[in-house]
């Protein structure tokens, strides 16, 4: 959005009703600024002191422009200045001052203060119009703040779509949590974007210029998980060949997120909590601490209270990192969101793979709408992929989507967990690259694009698995 002003705008700006704080001992001048900023359609709030004028901002709305005199009874009108600066007060002020002060005001100007008046008072006028424009600078100043933040905002919530209630208040959460420097658990069943939440609590907050590390603590073992969160010394274990930062040191003075906490091992609970405490760590393999700043956000789609009440989760780290919590809707709790989140999907993928907008008609997206997705905005948006690629015409009808949806597996499912791990893992493998093949037609480029595999890999897959398509039977 880009916003210019002319100067018609910028008369109407400065009259529009603002409230002024004059801060100034000498009644004369009190009455003198209350005078004219009444002429102008302006509140005076009228201030004798530097107390006032500080137990003023604390307890009543900041005024839109401070007149502030350099030499006050209880104060000097310099320091007070940095004062303000200093506690994030940027409103313009203003800085009166006497015939032998010149040099003050030059300091003040120096300083950030946006004009200033000597005394006494000979031109009213001109004291009108530097008013008036330090009043539309401001104006320009905070209009220019709220753009900044919402083009921060569009930047952070990037891949997270919603408009219902539900997610208005995940927004909310979102926001206030950022610049909070405190502990964030993302509740939510998988699919549900908590990596995406973590990203842009991240991206909002005042460590955005530094690192963020995502961990899925499923994702490794016990042995593993422990050292690649907090290190080890050389010689710790058979391997450790050298000493080795873990993703904690990694992430020093950036956020940390810590996916699926809920899976973490007692042994890393216990190394988690000290750090949540204390900022400390310990690398595996040596006893001298390592503080550290990083902000840590946690993940889990389990229930962590039920954890704690089975024995499975300490309970004093569930307290610790359940200061704030966010709790992500399933996608079934937000199916008002599903047009959009389809609409955002289709055009995506089209750009990605490089075809025509594909469009999806009211009776599919009534269709999409009513249907249960299990793996919540994760599932649809693989959906919505898989028709891009598969479909040739460019809309998409509700009698066009049954043909995309996979047969239930539920029976195939159950049946991996009734033998060895690699016999299960080659099942599962065989199965996806026969559907792949066959969703893509045979045509290993798209093969590639859908899967995200590289078309050398979907070879040496089909090689080993013995899966021939039509081109190589």
């Amino acid at each position: 959005m880009n916003i210019s002003i002319n100067h018609n705008e910028a008369d109407i700006i400065s009259k529009l009703s603002s409230t002024v704080m004059v801060v100034d001992d000498e009644a004369f001048a009190r009455r003198f600024f209350s005078t004219i900023l009444e002429e102008e359609g302006h509140k005076c709030a009228a201030i004798a002191t530097s107390k006032e004028c500080f137990d003023y901002l604390k307890s009543k709305p900041l005024p839109d422009l401070i007149i502030l005199d350099i030499r006050l009874p209880d104060g000097n009108g310099l320091q007070m200045l940095k004062d303000l600066r200093d506690s994030g007060i940027n409103v313009p002020i203003i800085i009166i001052t006497a015939y032998g002060s010149i040099s003050d005001a030059v300091g003040a100007m120096k300083m950030g203060a946006f004009d200033y008046f000597s005394k006494p008072f000979e031109d009213a006028n001109k004291i009108k119009i530097s008013i008036r424009k330090a009043l539309e600078y401001g104006w320009l100043e905070n209009e220019n703040r709220m753009l900044r933040n919402q083009l921060k905002s569009r930047e952070a919530f990037q891949g997270i779509i919603g408009k219902s209630e539900r997610m208005q208040s995940v927004y909310e959460l979102i926001q206030k949590s950022a610049n909070v420097a405190t502990t964030v658990l993302i509740e939510g069943q998988s699919g549900t974007g908590k990596e995406l939440v973590a990203k842009a609590i991240h991206h909002l907050s005042n460590r955005r210029e530094k690192t963020f590390i995502p961990v899925n603590c499923a994702a490794l073992p016990e042995a593993l998980l422990e050292s690649a969160l907090f290190g080890y010394e050389k010689g710790s274990f058979t391997g450790a060949a050298k000493t080795t930062r873990g993703f904690f040191e990694e992430a020093h003075g950036g956020t940390l997120f810590l996916d699926e906490i809920g899976d973490a091992p007692a042994s890393v609970q216990v190394k988690v909590l000290r750090a949540v405490e204390d900022g400390v760590i310990y690398r595996v393999g040596s006893t001298r601490p390592i503080f550290l700043d990083v902000r840590l956000l946690f993940a889990t789609n389990k229930s962590l209270s039920a954890e704690v009440a089975e024995g499975r989760f300490r309970k004093d780290l569930y307290y610790r990192i359940n200061v704030v919590r966010i709790k992500l809707p399933s996608l079934v709790e937000c199916k008002d969101d599903i047009p959009l989140l389809v609409d955002s999907f289709a055009a995506d993928y089209c750009v990605k793979v490089g075809v025509e907008k594909k469009n999806f008609s009211e009776d599919a997206i009534a269709y999409l709408t009513s249907r249960k997705w299990p793996g919540n905005v994760r599932e649809l948006k693989n959906f919505i992929s898989r028709v891009i690629v598969l479909h040739s015409g460019r809309m998409v009808k509700a009698s066009d989507l049954s043909r995309y949806f996979e047969e239930d597996g539920s029976q195939d499912s159950e049946s991996l967990f009734d033998g060895e791990y690699h016999k299960a893992k080659e099942q599962f493998d065989r199965k996806y690259f026969e559907k792949l093949i066959e969703r893509s037609g045979d045509d290993l480029n798209i093969a590639a694009k859908q899967s995200g595999m590289h078309i050398a890999t979907i070879y040496r897959k089909l090689d080993a698995l013995s899966i021939r398509t039509k081109k190589t039977k």
